[in-house]
């Protein structure tokens, strides 16, 4: 009797690490499973740096997708620190280093960091590490990461910086630290630039000084700057990052979208109903008729809600709960969901939304207050099947099942 009640309090740790494991061996499954594994931009473009040359080679294969075409020169309308971030591993391994290591890298510190800033939130050590596993593995963070395409290893990159800037923030609240992995986030995706609100608002909330904020905006200011330099090098204009002179910019079917424009508030619902709406597609099994066949779903290019790829954060309709972040964080997601549900592409093709990946750190601490103290047996349902979902689905974009074709 003893040693059941042994078994049943342990239950949660086994489980625990059983989906760890398992999402270990998924993560190397579908890394060489590689959709686009062909896709190494980011690589090329860190050799030229090493060349003093910003433009990529005009003598290698490059994706047609993200990729500025201006005056007979190819470039990647990206910020530049993800490929400076490769830089020391291309110039020891070579241009056949592979680039998904930023997917890699984004992953291992993420779970690292939630777990960190999990416990300065007061929760246990399990429930810290089961909060890890959700916000890595039940995301739309693991299918972006696993995936070799240039856009998705620069869209994750931003969430491990954003994640330093807030755990320092809760932690020793290093203005100067806290600024330049604002700075290094705003390097590598621009609309990262309105993250800087939450602490503008935490400013005025009196948490933190006035030096403090300063010494964020030392780096932050300084990225801007350096950024629209080296915008001016490339496109001969402070402000353009190359993304009008995309080469696919009017390929169908966004070339639909684009008729409307593209920023533009048009835009604005259809993106809304992908990031809270929309479901995946039934696999069906014959050409007519309406049979589903095992494992019965496909994801839609066009992305899925956030409620199918991180169920968990079903909890903030159902539970919602505040705490003194509440304000800051929610401002700041709202700025910076704006950009992104205004823009003309949705973020095809995609499993998920992960354009959310652009707010995803603040969405995570809007989400704490619901699962404090400790995690519900319905929080760990949840982390549960969203981790599953995204381990069986996530490259069903592409008709393949990786995780399924091994059992």
């Amino acid at each position: 009797m003893n040693l059941f009640y042994h078994l049943k309090g342990r239950g949660k740790v086994y489980l625990f690490v059983f989906l760890f494991l398992l999402s270990i061996f998924t993560t190397f499954l579908y890394v060489p499973a590689g959709q686009k594994n062909w896709d190494k931009s980011l690589v090329l473009l860190s050799e030229q740096f090493l060349r003093r040359k910003i433009s990529l080679p005009v003598n290698e294969f490059v994706p047609v997708a993200d990729i500025a075409d201006y005056k007979y020169n190819f470039y990647l309308y990206f910020g530049p620190f993800p490929t400076i971030f490769l830089m020391p591993a291309v110039a020891i391994f070579g241009k056949e280093f592979p680039q998904y290591f930023i997917g890699i890298f984004s992953m291992i510190v993420s779970f690292i960091l939630i777990y960190s800033i999990s416990r300065k939130f007061k929760f246990d050590k399990l429930d810290s590490l089961w909060l890890s596993l959700f916000f890595v593995f039940s995301s739309v963070l693991f299918s972006s990461s696993v995936m070799n395409i240039s856009a998705y290893q620069v869209e994750v990159l931003t969430v491990p910086l954003m994640l330093f800037s807030l755990n320092e923030y809760l932690g020793k609240k290093r203005g100067i630290i806290i600024g330049v992995f604002l700075a290094l986030a705003v390097l590598t995706r621009f609309t990262l630039i309105l993250g800087v609100i939450f602490f503008i608002v935490e400013f005025f909330k009196k948490r933190l000084t006035l030096r403090q904020l300063s010494l964020i905006s030392i780096p932050f200011l300084v990225s801007i700057i350096l950024l629209g330099l080296y915008n001016q090098r490339r496109f001969h204009s402070f402000f353009e990052t190359g993304y009008s002179y995309n080469r696919i910019l009017g390929a169908f079917p966004l070339s639909e979208n684009l008729k409307h424009g593209t920023v533009s508030v048009a835009h604005v619902p259809a993106n809304l109903y992908n990031f809270l709406v929309k479901s995946p597609e039934p696999l069906l099994g014959q050409e007519h008729g309406f049979f589903l066949k095992f494992p019965y779903l496909t994801a839609s290019p066009w992305g899925m809600a956030i409620w199918w790829t991180s169920p968990l954060f079903l909890l903030l309709i159902v539970k919602f709960k505040k705490n003194k972040y509440t304000l800051p964080a929610i401002l700041t997601t709202l700025a910076l969901a704006v950009p992104v549900f205004s823009y003309y592409s949705i973020g095809y093709i995609q499993f998920g939304y992960r354009y959310a990946l652009d707010f995803f750190p603040f969405l995570f601490l809007l989400l704490i207050p619901s699962l404090s103290p400790k995690l519900s047996k319905t929080a760990i349902a949840l982390i549960v099947i969203g981790v599953l979902f995204n381990l069986i689905y996530s490259d069903s974009l592409f008709g393949i099942y990786p995780l399924l074709n091994m059992f």
